[in-house]
């Protein structure tokens, strides 16, 4: 809309200013008409009184050759030269005065001058005249003593004034009266001419004005309002308040406008409250992970507290056998010769010895392999019922030391043949370790029971002590390196607390998971669960 406007607004502009441009245009050809027609008039006038003055010359010469006065062919011939110059421009200027008068008359509407006619017959009849005269003037001969020069003089005057039965001479008179009456009159064509242009073209510069001034106070009054409510809206942009919006009920371009800075404005303003949300979460992140940091921090702090624990405890489980053996070898070494049989009783005890010290260190380079995602596993088909019955009778051995029982649950035959993809020997490890703990950590006369079940593809063993139990706060921590917990260091002294960890290592590595649970004197229950395979299965129990 308020592009129509401006394009109606320059079209009215720009006709004003091409009707001024073709009222000028008309106004400057009308008197530049005018000024033609002056100029024609006077040189009209110039050129026929050149011509009656040659033609008087002429006369002379002719009174000068009858009375054989010295009468020159040149002055003669030179004049009628004269006259037929001016004879010819006499007749261009006729005809460009009789085209001009044409054009006047066709758009003016005014009736042609006879006189411009007159004079277009008059430079015609020039022609005969100056033809005639030329010819008798070149036959003019001195008159003979005692001729009759009145009736020559005569005769040549008709000559000179008449052609084609018309007084040239009254013509040519008459042509120079008129044409002197037209020059005015001319002139002062021209002059109104001049005066009505100027007056049209201070009339339509008016005009041109006062439409362009009523134009730009309209353009101004459209223009100032949605500018005023645009640039406001800038400004509050700037200020930073985006939920400004710009109130224009037009639906012209500046409303158009409006609605682009209000829709560019809700993008700003949904931007900026994600940019916000943004903000905070990644600040809640931030604490987050800041948190995490914390606690990470505190397990670091806790983990070099275990690496002192476990470097006091190593210290101590390699010094007792490193200790025992090199007492061993000073006894053995001390006084005089002993029998062989001494001897080797002290090399056996110095072997065990070793043994121990090459168990710890065993366990602490399985723990390290573990660590490092390096622990070498040999798998093969192994017996489930049978790896259990080595396991456990292993576990009744070491528990008939600390006078408790060891209790394989519910005949082999009642259970279905099962068979593992494992390494028999690091499972074997595993389940020691378990029952090991549950003998170790069992009251006197305590019974631990071991038993399975099948769990679709998967196998859970189970391995239930009646022993001292763990601490709820502990339980999340038996499975960390070098971990003991207060009730565990209070039964028992020695251990590492790797154990656990290197069973925890064992089932992961077989794919399987381990889990405990347990309440404090209670008892303690782990979970092993393996997956695994059944041939000729009829039934799950």
């Amino acid at each position: 809309m308020f592009r129509l406007r401006l394009s109606i607004a320059f079209a009215v502009l720009v006709a004003l200013v091409c009707a001024q441009a073709g009222f000028v245009y008309w106004g400057s050809n009308r008197v530049n008409d005018y000024a033609q027609h002056s100029r024609l008039a006077s040189d009209i006038l110039s050129e026929l009184l050149d011509l009656s003055a040659s033609k008087q010359r002429l006369r002379v010469w002719a009174s000068q050759q009858l009375m054989d006065a010295d009468a020159s062919p040149e002055v003669r011939d030179s004049q009628l030269a004269r006259m037929q110059n001016s004879a010819e421009t006499l007749r261009q200027l006729a005809r460009r005065d009789l085209f001009l008068w044409n054009g006047i008359a066709a758009r003016d509407g005014v009736p042609i001058p006879p006189e411009v006619d007159q004079l277009v017959s008059v430079s015609e009849l020039l022609n005969d005249n100056i033809a005639a005269v030329r010819t008798r003037l070149l036959r003019l001969a001195p008159l003979e003593r005692g001729a009759e020069f009145a009736s020559v003089w005569k005769e040549l005057n008709e000559v000179f004034d008449v052609a084609r039965g018309r007084d040239l001479r009254e013509l040519i008179n008459g042509a120079i009266e008129r044409q002197r009456n037209v020059m005015p009159v001319a002139r002062a064509a021209t002059e109104r001419g001049l005066d009505q242009l100027r007056q049209q073209a201070v009339r339509l510069a008016a005009l041109t004005l006062a439409a362009a001034i009523v134009l730009a106070l309209y353009l101004n009054r459209r223009l100032q309002r949605p500018l005023d409510r645009l640039l406001e809206g800038t400004q509050a942009l700037q200020a930073g308040a985006l939920d400004h919006r710009i109130a224009l009920p037009s639906r012209d371009e500046f409303g158009r406008v409006a609605e682009h800075f209000n829709a560019m404005a809700a993008e700003l303003q949904r931007h900026r409250l994600e940019a916000d949300a943004a903000r905070r979460r990644l600040e809640d992140a931030v604490l987050e992970r800041t948190s995490e940091l914390s606690a990470a921090h505190q397990t670091l702090q806790q983990i070099d507290q275990r690496r002192r624990q476990l470097l006091a405890d190593l210290s101590h489980e390699l010094r007792t056998p490193a200790t025992a053996i090199r007492g061993e070898a000073e006894i053995a070494l001390r006084g005089a010769e002993k029998p062989i049989a001494e001897y080797h009783q002290t090399l056996t005890r110095i072997v065990g010895g070793v043994k121990q010290l090459t168990g710890v260190i065993d366990d602490l380079l399985l723990v390290a392999r573990a660590e490092a995602d390096q622990l070498a596993m040999r798998f093969g088909a192994v017996d489930l019922a049978e790896l259990l019955g080595d396991a456990t009778e292993t576990a009744s051995t070491l528990g008939a030391r600390h006078n408790v029982c060891v209790q394989l649950e519910a005949p082999e035959a009642e259970r279905p043949a099962v068979m593992l993809q494992a390494d028999a020997d690091r499972l074997r490890q595993a389940l020691v370790i378990v029952l090991d703990n549950a003998v170790r950590y069992s009251r006197n006369e305590g019974t631990v029971r071991v038993s399975w079940r099948l769990l679709d593809s998967r196998v859970q063993v189970v391995v239930a002590d009646e022993g001292i139990g763990i601490d709820a706060d502990e339980l999340p921590k038996v499975f960390e390196r070098f971990v003991r917990g207060r009730r565990a260091r209070l039964h028992r002294a020695d251990g590492t607390g790797i154990g656990l960890s290197i069973a925890q290592a064992i089932v992961q590595a077989h794919h399987g998971r381990i889990e405990i649970e347990s309440a404090p004197q209670q008892g303690t229950k782990v979970r092993i669960e393996l997956p695994c395979h059944f041939p000729n299965l009829t039934h799950q129990t």
